[in-house]
């Protein structure tokens, strides 16, 4: 598909946000409502459509008003953005947050401050290798060309090690380390063999031209690892777990040995109470019209994604909210 097909398409996407009538309408968008900035992901992404949603949410059913920015840099400049003020909100993978809030002084002077609002979805970490290689495994990688996060990215360094533990590193292999757009690009037109990002939402998303621009690339997903050493890695980095936790295909996901970590909304803890509590509420009072955009995410399972292995505390206006409506305890 050409830039400028992806395009037209993203438009559209824009516009059934606006115009879908599943959302609730409470009038139009006034000057004077106060203004949220949402950080998401890179275009082209689920977290990216996740965060027009929520856009388009708070826009027309809420008090404030809210502007979705497309992002280019890694997961800590979100953090940074949310803690200096320059972002109100932001969708965050586990491992990021995860060394944010504790301090990791790999990433960090000291821990940061930041809340959750509630889970969406879960990051798989399971690489994508392209059919007809004899690859089953992540130790039948050695000699490969991957593509992993850039330098000095969480998910990229934690990758990485996880590649090492199984005997693959930059001595045997050729690795390059580039955002999740140059990653694809690279595979899509076959100067790598393998690539490994967080591939938040279905598996089927990754099928589609939405991120490769080429409809006819086809994927195997290989299995991460020896059991022995998925076991080791989760024991070193406790956020991850090995159940995806997609309903019917929870035992799929099991079975390929994969991974996951929670996506999540996250804030500073300086955003008030209200703003948390509103913004907990019109997602999740929006559950029917967010399946549109999200086959597997409805109210039968919102409840499994709402805090499930988040790494940092919920805000206590969030918390509110998921306790009125009997959602947490």
């Amino acid at each position: 598909m050409s830039d400028k097909k992806n395009s037209v398409l993203l438009i559209l996407i824009a516009l059934s946000l606006l115009m879908f009538t599943g959302c609730k309408w409470q009038g139009g968008v006034s000057s004077s409502k106060q203004k949220l900035i949402i950080r998401s992901s890179y275009m082209r992404t689920p977290v990216f459509l996740a965060g027009s949603v929520l856009e388009g949410l708070i826009n027309y059913n809420t008090d404030y008003i809210s502007t979705n920015i497309s992002e280019g840099v890694n997961e800590n400049e979100k953090i940074r953005a949310l803690v200096n003020g320059s972002a109100d909100l932001a969708f965050l993978s586990g491992p990021e947050g995860y060394m944010a809030y504790n301090g990791h002084p790999l990433y960090w002077e000291a821990p940061q401050d930041i809340k959750f609002l509630f889970g969406i979805f879960p990051a798989i970490y399971s690489g994508l290798i392209h059919p007809g290689q004899d690859v089953r495994k992540i130790s039948d990688l050695v000699g490969k060309r991957i593509a992993i996060n850039t330098e000095k990215s969480v998910s990229g360094d934690l990758l990485y090690y996880f590649l090492r533990l199984n005997g693959v590193d930059k001595s045997n292999s050729v690795i390059y380390r580039v955002e999740q757009p140059e990653g694809f690009r690279l595979f899509s037109e076959g100067m790598v063999d393998f690539i490994w990002y967080n591939m938040s939402g279905e598996y089927s998303f990754l099928k589609n031209s939405l991120l490769t621009g080429d409809s006819s690339i086809k994927f195997d997903i290989i299995s991460c690892t020896q059991q022995e050493k998925l076991k080791e890695f989760l024991s070193v980095y406790p956020v991850f777990y090995t159940n995806a936790g997609y309903g019917k295909k929870e035992k799929q996901f099991e079975e390929e040995r994969s991974f996951a970590a929670s996506t999540f909304l996250a804030c500073s803890s300086s955003l008030p109470d209200d703003v948390a509590y509103d913004i907990a509420k019109v997602w999740f009072e929006n559950l029917d019209y967010i399946g549109n955009f999200f086959t597997f995410y409805s109210g039968n399972n919102a409840s499994v994604y709402l805090a499930r292995k988040v790494p940092v505390p919920m805000h206590p206006g969030a918390l509110k909210y998921f306790k009125e409506v009997g959602l947490l305890n």
